[in-house]
């Protein structure tokens, strides 16, 4: 009789595991007001939980700790590098060097991925994303980082695989960042679009933080906008700044709600939390009378 009480335990317990990992994810991405990217073990799910959704580097969160999240009603969305091969990752090994093309000059252990390769399309749609689905996230933020910038050849190969991840990944979300350049090619398979130092970015040469010419935001935010009028999709804006630079980040913010998109100031490590920005978005978004006046 203990025995059959212990089993039917084990089935209980591994039936609430499999039920938390089941659990719907809370949001739809159109809903989605505010967002964080953590890139780092960030212990206090509490203040993960602000956010609407949170963009997490899978490798530094379990699949207990994405079940609470959304049972705070805030989206989990993984991290995948689809433009670079990492190789501090568990799919790397010494003899993948032939998928390289080149080391990334501004982050040690990335190097360009070549998109092309089959060996390489099979670890992103056969290994990796796979896994990264059955932790339960609510979807994919898959980043090309400059790949295109730098070999810009690969662009037809690129809107190749993102097409194929769609389908891997069926009605699960789909954010693609470093995609401006495809952005009328891969529009109809992704459900938001992200961008980098829009406003506010990070000069590697200089190793200092600044404000981008308004004539290039004014640029990227054209080809955004018109795209997520096509294509019904959201934008989401990383922006960087100095942790100490509050005014700075206030004024990305500000200025990234009044076009619409969804933003998010961090360091360039993306190593520190700014849960103000919740706040701040709350505030902006209460106003009754417009804060933006033509």
């Amino acid at each position: 009789m203990i025995r059959v009480l212990a089993v039917i335990c084990l089935l209980q317990v591994a039936a609430f595991g499999q039920h938390q990992h089941d659990s719907p994810c809370p949001k739809l991405l159109g809903n989605v007001n505010t967002f964080a990217a953590v890139y780092y073990d960030e212990q206090s799910l509490a203040e993960l939980g602000k956010f609407d959704m949170v963009i997490l580097d899978p490798a530094n969160y379990t699949s207990a700790q994405i079940a609470i999240l959304k049972s705070m009603g805030c989206m989990p969305i993984a991290y995948l590098n689809i433009g670079e091969v990492e190789t501090y990752r568990s799919y790397f090994t010494l003899g993948d060097t032939n998928l390289f093309l080149s080391p990334d000059p501004y982050w040690r252990n990335r190097y360009y991925a070549d998109v092309c390769s089959s060996a390489w399309q099979k670890i992103i749609l056969k290994e990796r994303i796979p896994d990264l689905l059955r932790k339960g996230y609510c979807g994919l933020f898959i980043d090309l980082s400059d790949l295109l910038q730098e070999y810009p050849q690969m662009s037809g190969c690129a809107v190749s695989l993102i097409g194929q991840i769609r389908r891997e990944v069926a009605e699960s979300n789909l954010i693609l960042d470093g995609g401006v350049k495809i952005i009328n090619r891969v529009g109809s398979e992704i459900d938001g679009v992200a961008v980098e130092g829009l406003m506010g970015f990070y000069d590697f040469n200089s190793d200092t933080y600044k404000i981008r010419p308004d004539s290039i935001e004014d640029h990227e935010s054209t080809i955004l906008l018109q795209a997520a009028k096509k294509f019904r999709i959201k934008i989401f804006q990383l922006d960087y700044a100095a942790p100490s630079d509050v005014s700075n980040r206030d004024g990305i913010i500000m200025q990234s709600r009044r076009l619409g998109f969804v933003p998010y100031v961090g360091t360039i490590e993306l190593d520190t939390l700014f849960v103000n920005t919740v706040r701040q978005i709350r505030i902006l978004n209460s106003e009754k009378k417009n804060p933006f006046p033509d």
